[in-house]
């Protein structure tokens, strides 16, 4: 008899152990997408309020283009500069300029000619002992200036008869490629001062008021995505065996009457918590496993709910 009276509570509570499902605890969650931004320009809108939905394309705000509109303005005068000077290269020289060529080399070959014969004037009276040596190099002098000059408008023509050289082509259309570059870097410069929503969702947070100015990089707005709805959940050790992607499990959100059906998206191969190897048996027993579960009829469900799972 006494031995029934110690069995007794041993099978009651053996009996309430299999009747109660192993609980995994956790919350409800959206996937968070943060906006940043390129630029330290000032805020100067916040187009939307802290949760107000959103949808894809929305404005949430715009920082101050003033700065970045001038970029684009000066890269857009360099990118015409450079297709105006590729264009001229490819049309070649006017006739205007290849007569003007001639003429200042028919100039310069006259004063060759008249310095010429000055210096052998020069010549003929110094070799008669009537000149200064003075004279004769000041006019030797001049006359190496003018067929120097002689020599160099005949080149000057000459690269005009010729053209455009195809190494001056290719110089010319890169520069106008960096600059159309260029241009195009400026624009996107300004078009992502302007900060849109790039997804359907709730707007969580904006971290920066009117007037301040955001370091390059920093975050400045969260969206909850309304595209899925999750319960992040931590598997008990003794669970992890028997769980994995595919798997059904049933989850109760607090403040829901009935229960959600889930499906298991992903469950962690690390432990929460110290590693295992560093634990003794007892200790391993309280390790915990990342999951995600996504769930149906879930999206009206506001974020950071606590929930519990189950596998049924």
């Amino acid at each position: 008899m006494r031995m029934l009276c110690y069995l007794l509570p041993v099978a009651l509570l053996t009996a309430c152990a299999e009747e109660t499902p192993d609980r995994m605890v956790g919350t409800l969650e959206r996937d968070r997408v943060e906006l940043t931004v390129e630029s330290n320009e000032p805020i100067q809108a916040i187009e939307i309020e802290y949760g107000q939905t959103v949808s894809a394309g929305d404005v949430i705000l715009r920082q101050a283009p003033e700065r970045l509109q001038g970029l684009l303005d000066q890269a857009l005068a360099q990118r015409d500069q450079a297709a105006g000077r590729l264009a001229e290269l490819r049309r070649g020289p006017r006739q205007e300029d290849i007569e003007q060529a001639r003429a200042e080399l028919a100039a310069s070959e006259a004063n060759t000619r008249n310095a010429r014969a000055n210096l052998d004037r020069e010549q003929e009276v110094f070799d008669r002992g009537l000149g200064q040596e003075q004279e004769l190099d000041r006019r030797q002098t001049l006359y190496d200036d003018t067929a120097a000059r002689e020599r160099a408008s005949r080149q000057a023509l000459e690269r005009l008869l010729n053209g455009t050289t195809s190494e001056e082509l290719m110089q010319a259309e890169a520069a106008l490629e960096a600059a159309e570059s260029a241009v195009a870097l400026a624009e996107l410069d300004l078009e992502r001062a302007v900060m849109t929503a790039p997804v359907d969702g709730v707007l969580d947070r904006v971290w920066f008021q009117l007037g301040e100015r955001p370091t390059p990089g920093a975050t400045v707005a969260v969206i909850l995505d309304a595209h899925r709805t999750y319960a992040r959940i931590y598997v008990p050790a003794e669970l992890r065996a028997g769980i994995g992607p595919g798997d059904t499990v049933r989850v109760a959100v607090d403040g829901l009457n009935e229960t959600l059906t889930g499906t298991v998206r992903w469950v962690s191969s690390d432990a929460s918590f110290t590693p295992y190897f560093a634990l003794t048996e007892y200790d391993r027993s309280r390790l915990a496993y990342l999951a995600e579960v996504d769930l149906k009829d879930a999206a009206e469900l506001p974020s950071g709910v606590p929930l519990e799972a189950w596998l049924p």
